[in-house]
């Protein structure tokens, strides 16, 4: 792992106190096992407990983590540097305001609560359950927007989805990197152990006061990490169950949200219909507020189907509900889940047929969240009238719509729509339409990747035709293709997912092969390696070997990227003994390429060039010039770190001078980096420099936009190096730029090492909100 050193003033004192107590926690282990176990470098390690390099936050960090510490490291860091090293982040991601009605006591109760006076070592607790639609969300957030200001050190909001129709309950590990992120920890420094990372998240909100809100927790496991040690934070976890089990662990204070009494109820139906219609209807009212037992949702529901309607009047929504002739199913206050199910049937039953069918086949979409195109596929529908009945599901709120075009279920409503696709829709009509989106994503995958790697090999997927089959979406520009799987990331890998568990092979493992690409420049390995798995087990029941090499080579890929070095390298080995048996050279090439790459990392030059070298014989025997000179660059990076200088050069310029007669602006961006690295160990900074503006330049309008952003970055660390502050602090900000742009973590190193530098011309831009 690279790391930044600080430029502060701190004196070689202040460094060797920090190494003394290094040495001291390190006792006989020895330095090489506790780097890896930071994630650090041995020489890296050695030169800050030997003094020769002060120590940064992050390397503080992972000492603690390492020795379990508790801070202690990173309070010693901050007592020699001072906290203006220190990244400052404020998150902010509660949701908007609710408007709340009624709850005036159990918010004078929650207030209550927190003024209390206790003598607890850790974060408060406060844990509201309640049955399904009875508002706890809506409570949680409205109280935690009322009481923010208590805590200036931010605020931060997780829906762990507990019960959620659709997919597995969020697990703590994959929440604490999120949280772990919005802090301002660097992706390097997160540990990939679920008890490490908890540890690293009380170092960061040692000390602060924080709040934190997590959302629909189906059990205590789902928390227990997550919370702080700080007596100064506050966590709200709202369940469907009371989770007694936090009281007893963490002092939690339980307090369950009941129902809306009868006055609220009838407040909240004139919250939706309007004072005039509910005054003129009082006792109307009155019974629709009691058939629908006093469930907030029932309620509201039951309130827009009479708003949404001139000529029904709330006494024949009231005689609808008192005759069982006229009710689908028994409204029952003492059911939860019998209440909702009918008030839901009273909108859905009102709907037009194409909007019911609609709703019904959008429970079969995979993810939490669609757009338009994807709902245009499950229903082979044109695009303009699956708009319309979007907005007509949306404006009887049995769709809520998350963004431009982009909508998702309530976890009840999806639950009632999966109930009717059930009921109404035959089992090959559902087959045929899961297939039909399931098929949409992956050619629209395919156009994406055309787009964006036009010069490299594509994988053929016109072939895949059915009845019906929904025409992909197309991209004009790269801009477009990168936004489309930006937006589509979690869908794609729950389709992949999704078409594994079902058995669509073609689908399962042909998503994997078209987006190797995009998934090698973004790495969303945390939602990514579990799909691949499942493919994997797909592809080798079906013995398809073929798709085992690509699906193993992209879990490398996945694994090497997270400095898993052994399971990468097995997972490579395995890819390359299985192409070499079955004669598949050009597969094997891109094994034999990762395996190297694994040896690389380990340090192992001289054998990693042995594999580059069979690899580049390969392509010639294949007359592939694209990935001989793909692979000829790694060759030459391979003997750059082995000091043959002369030889990395020329190769480069052979790879360089394949890609330009290709036109393939990306490789020739990496290759040009690579000579940039050779002249920097040569010691010859002009030409180091002038190689990585090259490099910036041909990255310009390429698709992996994350190594676009890294290479200012890089820039900045040279021009720094060099004692030129100025041009640091124009290509950090350039890099700064991108990565907000790109929603990227690393936006929040490059401000600390903004803050590092002594020269300032112009204020470093900051992300609105």
């Amino acid at each position: 792992m690279e790391e930044t050193t600080s430029t502060s003033s701190a004196t070689h004192a202040d460094h060797g106190s920090f190494a003394e107590a290094l040495r001291r926690q390190r006792g006989r282990e020895s330095q090489g096992s506790v780097a890896r176990r930071m994630g650090y470098s041995p020489s890296h390690y050695s030169n800050v407990e030997n003094g020769h390099k002060p120590p940064t936050e992050g390397f503080a960090r992972a000492c603690d983590v390492a020795f379990g510490t508790d801070g202690v490291f990173v309070a010693l860091f901050l007592s020699s540097v001072g906290t203006s090293s220190r990244v400052t982040v404020k998150p902010a991601q509660l949701p908007p305001s609710p408007h709340l009605v009624g709850r005036v006591a159990v918010l004078q109760e929650l207030d209550r609560l927190l003024d209390a006076k206790r003598d607890n070592p850790s974060a408060d607790v406060v844990a509201l359950d309640g049955e399904a639609g009875v508002g706890k969300t809506t409570l949680a957030v409205a109280w935690a927007h009322r009481i923010k200001s208590r805590f200036p050190d931010g605020t931060l909001f997780v829906d762990l989805h507990g019960y959620a129709a659709n997919g597995d309950p969020v697990g703590p590990g994959e929440v604490l990197e999120d949280m772990l992120k919005a802090l301002g920890v660097p992706a390097q420094d997160i540990p990939t152990t679920l008890d490490w990372r908890a540890a690293l998240l009380r170092t960061v909100l040692n000390g602060t006061r924080t709040l934190l809100l997590f959302d629909n927790a189906a059990r205590i496991e789902q928390v227990r990490s997550l919370i702080p040690a700080s007596p100064g934070c506050l966590v709200i976890v709202t369940s469907r169950r009371r989770l007694s089990g936090l009281a007893v662990q963490y002092g939690a204070r339980c307090l369950t949200v009941d129902r809306f009494g009868q006055d609220d109820a009838v407040r909240l139906l004139r919250d939706v219909v309007g004072c005039e219609r509910v005054d003129a209807e009082r006792e109307a009212a009155q019974r629709i507020a009691r058939f629908c037992g006093g469930l907030p949702l029932a309620v509201r529901v039951a309130a827009e189907r009479v708003a949404a309607s001139r000529h029904l009047t709330l006494a024949d929504l009231a005689e609808d509900l008192s005759s069982a002739d006229h009710r689908l199913d028994t409204l029952s206050p003492y059911d939860t889940d019998e209440a909702v199910r009918q008030v839901l049937s009273w909108s859905f039953r009102a709907l037009e047929p194409a909007a019911a069918r609609l709703f019904r086949l959008l429970s079969l979409h995979p993810g939490h969240e669609f757009g338009v195109d994807a709902a245009s596929a499950l229903a082979s529908c044109e695009r303009s009238e699956t708009c319309r009945l979007l907005d007509m599901l949306a404006g009887v709120h049995l769709l809520h719509e998350a963004g431009r075009r982009r909508y998702r279920f309530h976890d009840l409503v999806l639950d009632y729509a999966v109930e009717r696709a059930a009921a109404d829709e035959s089992h090959a009509d559902t087959e045929r339409a899961s297939r039909r989106l399931l098929y949409w994503y992956l050619r629209t995958a395919a156009a994406a990747n055309l787009v964006m790697s036009p010069n490299r090999p594509q994988v053929a997927v016109e072939g895949l035709v059915m009845l019906s089959m929904p025409q992909p979406m197309s991209f004009s520009t790269v801009d477009e293709a990168v936004a489309w799987c930006e937006t589509e990331l979690a869908n794609l890998a729950a389709a992949t997912q999704h078409a594994a568990l079902h058995g669509i092979h073609d689908v399962a493992l042909g998503l994997p092969m078209v987006l190797s690409d995009y998934l090698y420049w973004r790495h969303p390995w945390r939602v990514w390696i579990g799909p691949l798995e499942r493919c994997l087990d797909e592809a080798r029941r079906c013995g398809d070997r073929a798709a085992q090499g690509w699906i193993l080579n992209n879990l490398g890929n996945a694994h090497l990227a997270q400095h898993r070095l052994v399971e990468a390298g097995n997972c490579f080995g395995e890819a390359a003994a299985l192409r070499t048996e079955d004669g598949d050279r050009a597969g094997q090439v891109w094994s034999l390429l990762g395996v190297g790459r694994v040896l690389q990392a380990q340090g192992g030059y001289e054998p990693a060039a042995d594999k580059y070298d069979h690899a580049r014989t390969l392509c010639s025997e294949l007359g592939d010039e694209w990935s001989w000179a793909i692979v000829t660059a790694y060759l030459a990076d391979a003997h750059r770190a082995l000091g043959d200088h002369r030889y990395a050069l020329d190769l480069l310029a052979q790879a360089i001078t394949v890609f330009r007669a290709r036109g393939d602006r990306q490789a020739e961006s990496c290759a040009l980096d690579k000579v940039s690295d050779v002249y920097r160990d040569q010691g010859d900074e002009v030409a180091s420099l002038d190689h990585l503006n090259r490099a910036l330049a041909a990255s310009s309008a390429v698709a992996d936009r994350w190594s676009r952003a890294e290479l200012p970055r890089k820039l900045g660390h040279r021009h720094r190096d060099l004692g030129d502050c100025e041009r640091a602090h124009r290509a950090w900000t350039e890099a700064l730029l991108l990565f907000e742009a790109l929603g990227d973590v690393r936006a929040a190193a490059i401000r600390t090492e903004l803050d590092t530098l002594e020269w300032k011309a112009v204020p470093v831009p900051r992300r609105a909100g």
